[in-house]
């Protein structure tokens, strides 16, 4: 079972209170509710706040967990770097893209990752 994909963010905000505003205008896109994982100022950008959170998947076939994932990224952006899927050791795989360029101002970058369950 494919539970989540995972993404991890850059958001182009001064304050935390506007970095979750944003988290709700990316659910709001992508028609998924997002658990956040972790919200902070960037150390080494003053300007970004560094963001990683999950949306539910839960899709049992690879196939399905990769098409579900591009479907949901295609909603915030339309184009993606994607890398994979790839199988980094036997019996695992992990899918992944990023950008720079959403549709949403101030995602100043945005990476999506899938895995096989360990």
């Amino acid at each position: 079972m494919h539970k989540y994909i995972y993404w991890h963010a850059f958001f182009k905000v001064n304050t935390k209170e506007k970095a979750l505003k944003l988290l709700t205008k990316f659910d709001d896109i992508c028609e998924t509710k997002a658990t956040l994982l972790a919200c902070e100022r960037y150390w080494k950008d003053e300007s970004l706040y560094e963001v990683s959170f999950a949306t539910a998947l839960n899709k049992e076939d690879i196939s399905d967990a990769i098409f579900s994932t591009l479907v949901i990224s295609h909603k915030l952006a339309y184009k993606w770097e994607v890398n994979g899927p790839s199988t980094p050791g036997l019996g695992v795989w992990e899918f992944h893209g990023l950008t720079t360029k959403t549709k949403v101002t101030g995602i100043d970058w945005i990476q999506f990752r899938i895995k096989s369950d360990e």
